[in-house]
């Protein structure tokens, strides 16, 4: 457990880093679902950015993933897509709890 705190201490910049671009794609992406409602995509767009860029970044280093200079690319990678597929997922959840489908079943008198 000790060697576990020790980690997470030395390492708790990347922690920040990798949580505040989580909560900014999610905060992002339901600012984007407030101000497009009668688009259904665009709320994913904010995700598949960041995944996109995510993706780049590994693209970039690939041929040299195991050099310490590319250290700062694969930091870039990890958490571009992790905070894509949370945003992608904050918004299929979004989508689920806004559709048709879920408004009847809350209060069938609409019907």
């Amino acid at each position: 457990m000790n060697k576990i705190m020790e980690l997470v201490g030395e390492n708790s910049t990347y922690l920040l880093l990798t949580l505040g671009a989580i909560l900014i794609g999610v905060v992002l992406t339901f600012i984007v679902n407030f101000a497009a409602r009668d688009l259904k995509f665009i709320k994913y767009l904010p995700g598949l950015a960041l995944v996109f860029i995510g993706i780049i970044s590994l693209f970039i280093v690939i041929n040299k993933l195991f050099d310490p200079s590319s250290l700062d690319n694969l930091i870039i990678f990890v958490v571009g897509v992790s905070s894509g597929l949370v945003s992608l997922i904050f918004a299929l959840i979004i989508g689920i709890a806004t559709s048709d489908k879920n408004r009847y079943r809350r209060n069938p008198r609409k019907r």
